[in-house]
């Protein structure tokens, strides 16, 4: 675990998807900038291409831009609405867990960063394709591991503080029981 005074999310402060229905209204805005997140990630993987990089970067490196700008708006809204909310819980699970994962994402934002300005220029990328492509889809998995811990460990936790609306609980009280509980019941 890291010091949390490093973490630039701690100072100001889909992948494995549920269904879109199951989460709650907080959760669902983070869950769906990780799908983009991902499509951005998939089609910058798909790009990665040595002899391509060779003769041209910058085609790879607006890539590398649209990703980092969805990831920096990302990380400004879990500064801003996210993990505040989870630290000042009541709820020991809430803040033990928001508390790990936040300072694990400061690691790894950091790193992504410090990647991003290591290879601004493009024709750094051209002199090392090899190096570039390597380092960026080992911090691109990184990152899809860790939307996929934040959208199956956390979001649930986030979830259970939301007030559930009086439609979502009329909902919840109108599902039918599953048939084998209809059965046990008659």
């Amino acid at each position: 675990m890291s010091d949390s005074s490093n973490n630039p999310i701690r100072a100001g402060a889909r992948a494995g998807a549920r269904p879109e229905s199951t989460l709650g209204a907080t959760t669902s805005r983070f869950a769906r900038q990780h799908e983009e997140l991902i499509l951005l990630a998939k089609e910058l993987v798909m790009a990665l291409d040595t002899r391509t990089l060779s003769a041209d970067p910058n085609p790879v490196r607006r890539l590398l831009a649209a990703f980092s700008g969805r990831l920096r708006v990302h990380a400004a809204m879990e500064q801003e609405a996210l993990y505040p909310r989870l630290l000042a819980s009541s709820d020991p699970e809430v803040v033990a867990k928001a508390t790990e994962l936040l300072d694990e994402i400061g690691d790894i934002y950091r790193i992504f960063f410090t990647h991003l300005g290591r290879w601004s220029d493009a024709d750094m990328i051209k002199d090392d394709p090899e190096s570039f492509c390597r380092d960026t889809m080992a911090l691109l998995h990184r990152l899809r591991v860790r939307m996929k811990r934040e959208t199956e460990e956390l979001y649930p936790l986030a979830d259970r503080l939301e007030p559930q609306s009086p439609e979502r609980s009329r909902a919840h009280e109108e599902t039918p029981a599953p048939l084998d509980a209809q059965k046990r019941s008659a």
